[in-house]
């Protein structure tokens, strides 16, 4: 494999298209994609003539999702799609990257055709043709994703941005054209095509029906251009990327899959090889790494849940032991005090609720509060409660056994962004009720639903069109093999047809007043609904029903609920596995976890890995638990000390600024429950940030600078805790940094935590780093200190994104060109892992940073040494202020390297 010709390609990375299409020839390796490129041509030319490509049907919820089908496929290349694309048949290639959710645009495959029969409205057309696929399965999907949308977009690039309109600076749109025109020359499309949509150009000088025109003009120029060479020029640009990641990574002659196919060329190696890495190792000639495995096929899920007492009799008798040492063992297998799996409680525990449930809807009888409140399935509201509606009224009608029952098994939870310790649940019977899942839903809701029918004063549907009504929980049970006789909705029908005549349901105040002439009775009536005779014939009917189901069906489906969480959780485990080569860390595996952990284990994903049978990565902490009690009575006691008053009618009808104040103290109040439970997990109490403080409204004058310390110091004096200097509210100072110099081009040097003014202009930060290798990124944050979409992250496969630019070891950002949706830039540093595994920034790899700002004046920082388990961290951050922008010395680690930092930053990376 030595051979020149196993090097062509490095000479085709730096070369222009057609001299690219040549090389790749000359190694015999343009055949391959004959059959491909003649594909993408002719759907091209069928969508620039006019026809449609593509159809979107959008779902109806979870149960119904979207779909979306190439439409314009002959038989032939509709049979040639499926071996190439279908998601499974690019699994069993080793391509178990395809994402598992998917927004798919097909309206930008169908934008010609729109501009041809609805030019007015052709690009909001294409807006609605996206397709959100909550499961991506098929070939359509993944042609579209991997091959047909990437080469549309190219193409029609200039009719988006036109349509955008000046939504970006001038600097930054001369920019964007010269892009757009260097692509349309190497794509080989005559130098005119752009003549009406280049920046400073003749557009805003064309009227409405000029523009449409104008786009037109663009197809037609499009459509006499030799496509099959186009396409073939588009094709090799997509393959030079993923040429050059190899050539990035491939440091010992070849790479890993999983090092090379980052976020962006995935898609390629699932358009041009059918997700097949062997497939692009033969391509560019070179061997597999020693240590590449290809994983066609995934391992069945195994759980380790069940048949606890009768399973630990036999093996005692079998064994000759003491069945008290079998359940002994069992025990410390599963991980907890007891033989039975916590899975296998916590369904026993539901069982036990039901019963309490379907008694409590047994007997409900006209002249009781309704059961609203029954199941915790409602938003938490302390300042205003609905009418008829009880708060924790599973309180008054379930017994003592079972609110203990869940308050025990569900009292615990993970949270999904600090895995490492299991913390307190201050709404276990929410909890629960979202472990039960669409039973719960349907059968209380249809309870609730003839109550309102019957007694007033208003339902949100009837009860002859219930069945639609809950059509989503009721096809989630279908799907379960669960489903409630449709006998129910015929009587139903039939049942609310005898209901009695409809009453009015009123308020009556009698009020007496004292006259000379003597004393006068007033007696005054409001009306606020109907009602009808007949509630306890609808209730027995539901009750025969429900119990029928429950008889035949409860135990059924309680173990699929349970089981179909856990084996999802091995599935993805496993395909994870498949996909990076390595089993997930404690906080990856969380991303898909979680959920199931706090439905079945308590939030012990220890727990939930020996329910899966595989062994955990690491042990959950379990801290000392600051919420002991319900979280709704402690929420009470925060609303009351932060001076909240429950809005009554005459507040709520007459004072609107009282009511909506009261509702921010209320909504406070609730967040103050995740405000400890992020205490329990950090250790001490969140930092505003942490908290996320930026997204609460805080009703005081001075507002969140006001109110944080407020509600700071409630929750420390109603706990007990003190507050740290991390978490204290902050001063006015903003740090120091001292200067060495006082003119353009001096230094100054910045400690931990400072922050100064900077330019608004072209500042780049410089990083320094000895003892590792590693990798410089940026990511543009909002307001929220969140992507706005994963296109924030910037790195060496995507180098610009909005004014911000990475190059080797530095980050250049033109402020002035930065989008206001953007307020913070963090400058990233993180070790490359591939090139020297086990390093780690500390004594033995350190870094500084320089800012250089447009006069040459010069900011550095150099941060203490770290512990020496840190393979990421934040280094520095430009943010902006009303008064411009400002950069602060960072110094932030993290020991769970980029998953710990894109969990943070919501960004979904290859990490």
């Amino acid at each position: 494999m030595a051979s020149d010709l196993t090097r062509w390609w490095h000479a085709a990375i730096e070369a222009g298209p057609d001299e690219a299409l040549r090389l790749e020839a000359g190694a015999g390796q343009r055949q391959r994609f004959a059959e491909l490129d003649s594909l993408a041509a002719r759907l091209l030319s069928v969508a620039l003539a006019g026809q449609p490509v593509a159809t979107v049907t959008l779902g109806r919820g979870r149960n119904v999702p979207d779909t979306a089908e190439v439409t314009a496929l002959t038989q032939e290349e509709a049979a040639f799609c499926a071996r190439a694309f279908d998601v499974q048949e690019q699994q069993r290639r080793g391509a178990w990257y395809l994402p598992t959710k998917l927004s798919v645009k097909a309206g930008a495959v169908d934008l010609p055709y729109l501009l041809r029969e609805h030019p007015g409205h052709a690009l909001t057309l294409a807006a609605d043709e996206t397709a959100r696929l909550t499961a991506v399965e098929g070939a359509d999907a993944i042609v579209l994703w991997a091959l047909l949308v990437p080469l549309f977009e190219t193409l029609l690039q200039p009719v988006r941005l036109r349509a955008a309109g000046d939504i970006f600076p001038p600097t930054q749109q001369k920019q964007f054209w010269s892009l757009i025109e260097e692509r349309y020359r190497l794509l080989g499309i005559k130098d005119g095509a752009l003549e009406a949509f280049r920046f400073g150009g003749v557009w805003h000088k064309l009227d409405r029906s000029g523009q449409q025109q104008a786009r037109l003009d663009l197809l037609d120029t499009l459509t006499q251009t030799d496509l099959a060479q186009l396409v073939a020029r588009h094709r090799i640009q997509q393959l030079q990327g993923l040429m050059a990641g190899f050539a990035k990574k491939a440091k010992a002659g070849t790479a890993l899959a999983r090092r090379v196919l980052t976020k962006e060329l995935q898609p390629v190696a699932s358009a041009y090889f059918g997700g097949d890495w062997l497939a692009v190792l033969d391509y560019l000639q070179t061997s597999p790494h020693p240590n590449e495995e290809i994983i066609t096929a995934l391992p069945e899920p195994r759980l380790y849940v069940g048949a606890s007492s009768q399973a630990a009799a036999g093996v005692a008798a079998e064994a000759g032991i003491a069945e008290s040492e079998v359940q002994a063992m069992l025990a410390a297998f599963l991980g907890g005090g007891s033989s039975m799996s916590p899975v296998e409680e916590r369904a026993g525990a539901l069982r036990s609720w039901w019963s309490g449930f379907d008694r409590s809807h047994a007997d409900q009888t006209p002249g009781m509060p309704p059961l609203w409140g029954l199941v915790d399935q409602e938003l938490m509201s302390l300042s205003r409660t609905e009418q008829d509606f009880t708060p924790q009224l599973y309180r008054q009608r379930l017994s003592a056994d079972i609110l203990e029952r869940v308050a025990q098994l569900w009292k615990m939870m993970t949270l999904p962004r600090h895995p490492g310790s299991i913390v307190s649940n201050p709404r276990p019977h929410q909890t629960m009720a979202d472990a039960l899942g669409p039973a719960g839903e349907f059968w209380h809701g249809v309870g609730l639903t003839a109550w309102f029918v019957c007694e007033g004063p208003y339902s949100r549907t009837s009860l002859n069109d219930a069945e639609r009504y809950y059509g989503k929980p009721l096809a989630a049970l279908r799907a379960a093999g669960c489903p409630v006789d449709t006998g129910l909705f015929r009587e139903l029908r039939a049942a609310e047809q005898m209901l009695g005549p409809e009453e009015d349901v009123a308020d009556r105040t009698i009020s007496a007043v004292e006259i000379p002439y003597g004393q006068v009775t007033f007696t005054s009536g409001m009306g606020h609904g109907r009602r009808r005779e007949g509630f306890e014939r609808v209730r027995d009917l539901i009750t025969r029903y429900r119990r029928a189901w429950a008889e035949q069906c409860l135990d059924a489906y309680l173990q699929h609920r349970w089981r179909t969480e856990l084996e999802d959780v091995a599935h993805q485990l496993h395909r994870f596995a498949a996909a990076k080569g390595r089993q997930p860390t404690l906080i990856q595996f969380s991303r898909f976890a979680t959920t199931a952990a706090n439905h079945w284990t308590g939030g012990d994903l220890g727990a939930l890995y020996t329910a899966i049978g595989e062994p955990a990565p690491a042990e959950q902490k379990r801290p000392a638990r600051l919420l002991a009690g319900d979280g709704y009575d402690f929420a009470r006691r925060v609303y009351q000390e932060l001076g909240g008053k429950s809005v009554d009618h005459g507040t709520w009808v007459n004072y609107a600024e009282e009511t909506q104040r009261q509702w921010q103290l209320g909504r406070l109040a609730t967040e103050s429950l995740r405000y400890l439970q992020l205490q329990e997990a950090l250790g001490q109490p969140p930092t505003a940030k942490q908290f996320g403080s930026q997204r609460l409204v805080w009703p005081w004058p001075g507002k969140e600078e006001e109110g944080w310390p407020v509600l700071q110091r409630i929750l420390a004096t109603l706990t007990g805790t003190v507050l740290s200097l991390a978490s204290a509210p902050s001063p006015t100072a903003t740090g120091t940094a001292s200067p060495q110099g006082g003119h353009d081009g001096a230094q100054q040097v910045l400690v931990k935590g400072a922050n100064v003014p900077i330019e608004t202009g072209m500042t780049a930060v410089r990083i320094t780093v000895d003892g590792a290798p590693v990798d410089v990124s940026a990511v543009l944050l909002t307001r929220r200190g969140r992507v706005r979409s994963d296109d924030d992250l910037v790195f060496f496969n995507h180098p610009a994104q909005d004014g911000v630019r990475v190059s080797g070891d530095t980050v250049s950002a033109e402020l002035g060109l930065v989008p206001d949706t953007v307020r913070s830039i963090a400058i990233v540093v993180s070790i490359d892992v591939e090139s020297q595994s086990d390093a780690v920034f500390g004594p033995g790899a350190t870094w500084d940073a320089e800012i250089i700002q447009p006069t040459g004046a010069r900011l550095s920082f150099t941060p203490e040494v770290s512990n020496g388990k840190e393979t990421v961290v934040v280094a520095v951050e430009l943010y902006r202020r009303p008064d411009g922008w400002r950069a602060r010395a960072v110094g932030q680690g993290y020991d769970t390297g980029l998953a710990g930092l894109a969990i943070d930053y919501g960004i979904n990376i290859e990490a």
